[in-house]
């Protein structure tokens, strides 16, 4: 085992310990980071940097110990990896900035105090065209990431330049390669207020540096050369790659420092032509001069942490006709709706691929359910902060993305875990989208991490009104409503009717209690409380098995409470639905053309579920009730059993609904399948 620590502790140093942990990885080599060494106190970005490093783990004489900024080291902190080490003699070798050889001999000392063993120390290699470094420069093994057209990074333009946003989005409409901005966290938060999400922009901290120079295929830079690792390993990384690093600066900062950089335009507006000319053509010739220069050298593994790598097993051939896994994670809040989504879009894939789904503890059962293997997310929990269960599923999820050809997210909210999991290392990423945005809605998030993700599907709504029109370019499929179509024939519908003992007695379905987003408890206690003095009626109470139920709900006597995942086969059967207007529960009551009666729940971070019930009451399909209006709730229930009946399934009947999508957005998944 190798353990990696850092002689400082600031932000600085955690920042540079990630990094180098994630690069000792790429090249097998077992480093890890001690769990009991680390900061008490960490920015939420270093957290889910690190999250995946961490271990408990104690070493033995045959481990090692690698740390970075070993001048930084005191006596404070070398009593520390005394503790640590437990007076076992471990091997460490310390890279840092030696000015002095006095500096040298006292570091060298308080570790082998700590250590019981004299330690090898060594300063970080020196790169071209890079400032002196303060941890050791080197790239991972290259990764590459299908594209349909190259993608080149722009590294810290002035975007506060004049013409600059006219000539960003000129750019950005390049026919022959794509964009993306790379610049500061403030820089990034002052250009999306000015110019919205037109261009990609990312900030270096969103994702670890090996990460961020898989998603280019070229970058230009500008600004002059910094001594700044995080950048230093992109540049690394894209050195490996092979791509083409192009000068965007007017005096030549990077190409006077080492040749291997391209002197560009610096112009944006020459940028266009000058890449189709120049680079575009010759991609092939550039990466492979690129491998034999000094940069190329001066940026791979350092022979002493080449020792440290783990033995290699034989190669084994892939085997051709073992379907590839897919990985699916459907969340936000509860994430019924999404799993349920998705687990349409899964079984559609079945012959092709292996579906596995990580996924929240209240959609676990229903999935393995459907056959599908699930790995549990963590929920959030009150007494921790907000993120730490996110920094969990973050490595959960990256295990599980490392092992699947695509990651296919269905949510409203991007959290970290799933940016990064889609994001890194060149991984194929896919978002089923919803489209129905409230317009009062919050989406700088979503819309900001969209970047992430290299296919997005959008599944339309059954009427058109309802089907946003998208504004930026990407590659975005739209299809059909996804929803599970529950046909029964007539003698199947009897025979499961029958099993109901309705006794003659007609059916109503209720099913407002399916997320966390309001409180349904006032419309559930008057739909019972009304339905009771009917006694020609059965009233099914459906809720999920993991819901919280009210005794109360029990005591009614036409009133049962079903807890179930297989609630969409009560709803072609029902004589009246009363239902939410959530995606999946809208189009499966449209679909099955059962008269319904919807109210909205409009919580802040969910889809427009007023908009959808209105264009369903506007052509006189359904029934739309505001959730405060309790007494027009009752009335209405006895108009749709009564004289309304047969006019909504009449107009049911002679609606036209576009084909379901679920197909075709399992093949838009299976064509990123490499």
């Amino acid at each position: 085992m190798i353990f990696c620590e850092a002689g400082g502790q600031d932000a600085d140093a955690t920042d540079e310990l990630a990094i180098f942990v994630s690069h000792l990885r790429a090249h097998d080599i077992p480093a890890i980071v001690p769990a009991s060494l680390v900061p008490q106190q960490m920015s939420a970005a270093h957290q889910f940097d690190l999250a995946a490093f961490l271990s408990d783990a104690l070493p033995t004489e045959d481990d090692h110990l690698v740390l970075l900024d070993a001048d930084k080291i005191d006596a404070a902190r070398a009593n520390r990896l005394r503790g640590f080490a437990k007076g076992k003699a471990i091997r460490s070798i310390g890279f840092g900035q030696f000015d002095r050889r006095q500096d040298e001999i006292t570091v060298a000392s308080r570790l082998a105090f700590a250590l019981n063993r004299e330690p090898l120390l060594l300063e970080p290699n020196a790169v071209p065209a890079l400032p002196a470094a303060k941890m050791p420069i080197f790239a991972a093994p290259a990764t590459k990431s299908r594209r349909s057209k190259p993608r080149i990074g722009l590294f810290f333009p002035d975007l506060k330049a004049q013409n600059i946003r006219s000539e960003l989005r000129a750019l950005s409409l390049t026919q022959d390669f794509a964009i993306e901005i790379v610049t500061g966290g403030a820089e990034k938060k002052a250009w999306i207020d000015a110019d919205g999400y037109n261009v990609p922009t990312w900030h270096p901290g969103e994702l670890l540096p090996r990460a961020f120079a898989a998603r280019f295929d070229g970058a230009v830079f500008f600004g002059k050369p910094v001594s700044w690792p995080r950048l230093q390993m992109i540049i690394a990384n894209l050195t490996a790659q092979g791509a083409p690093l192009i000068d965007g600066t007017v005096d030549r900062a990077w190409h006077n420092q080492a040749n291997e950089f391209i002197a560009g335009p610096s112009d944006l507006r020459n940028l266009p032509h000058w890449m189709t000319q120049s680079i575009l053509p010759n991609m092939a010739r550039i990466a492979d001069d690129l491998a034999h220069t000094t940069l190329q050298r001066a940026v791979t593994l350092p022979p002493a942490l080449a020792k440290l790598r783990a033995p290699k097993n034989p190669p084994q051939k892939p085997n051709r006709n073992e379907p590839r896994s897919v990985l699916f994670v459907p969340t936000n809040g509860v994430g019924l709706g999404h799993a349920k989504r998705c687990s349409l879009v899964a079984d559609a894939m079945r012959e092709n691929v292996t579906p596995q789904f990580a996924a929240f503890p209240s959609c676990v059962g229903m999935l393995n359910a459907s056959g599908f293997d699930t790995m549990p997310l963590v929920s959030r929990a009150a007494d921790r902060a907000p993120h730490d269960n996110d920094v969990v599923n973050a490595v959960r999820l990256s295990v599980l993305a490392r092992q699947s050809a695509v990651t296919v997210f269905d949510g409203g909210y991007v959290f970290d875990s799933v940016m990064r999991a889609a994001a890194d290392n060149g991984r194929t990423s896919v978002w089923i989208r919803r489209g129905l945005w409230q317009a009062s809605q919050n989406n700088q998030v979503a819309l900001d991490r969209q970047k992430a993700f290299s296919r997005i599907i959008v599944p339309c709504e059954a009427f058109d009104e309802l089907n946003a029109v998208e504004e930026r370019a990407t590659d975005i499929k739209y299809v059909g409503p996804i929803v599970q179509r529950v046909e029964p024939d007539q003698a199947e519908m009897t025979r499961l009717r029958d099993g109901l003992a309705l006794d003659g007695r007609r059916l109503v379905v209720t099913m407002l209690r399916g997320g966390v987003a309001a409180d349904r408890r006032a419309q559930i206690n008057a739909i019972c409380a009304h339905l009771s003095t009917r006694e020609d009626i059965l009233h099914l109470l459906v809720v999920w098995p993991t819901a919280t139920t009210d005794p109360g709900w029990f005591q009614y006597p036409n009133t049962r409470v079903v807890q179930s995942i297989h609630a969409s086969v009560l709803i072609p059967l029902a004589d009246l639905f009363i239902s939410a207007i959530g995606y999946n529960s809208f189009h499966e009551a449209i679909y099955a053309k059962v008269p319904t009666i919807f109210v909205p729940q409009m919580a802040s971070f969910m889809d427009d579920q007023r908009a959808r019930g209105k264009a369903a009451a506007d052509r006189e399909l359904a029934v739309l009730v505001e959730p405060w209006e309790l007494l027009s709730l009752t009335q209405t229930i006895d108009q749709c059993l009564g004289e309304w009946a047969e006019a909504l399934r009449e107009n049911l009947r002679g609606i036209n609904l576009p084909e379901p999508g679920t197909k075709a957005a399992a093949q838009h998944i299976l064509e990123m399948v490499e």
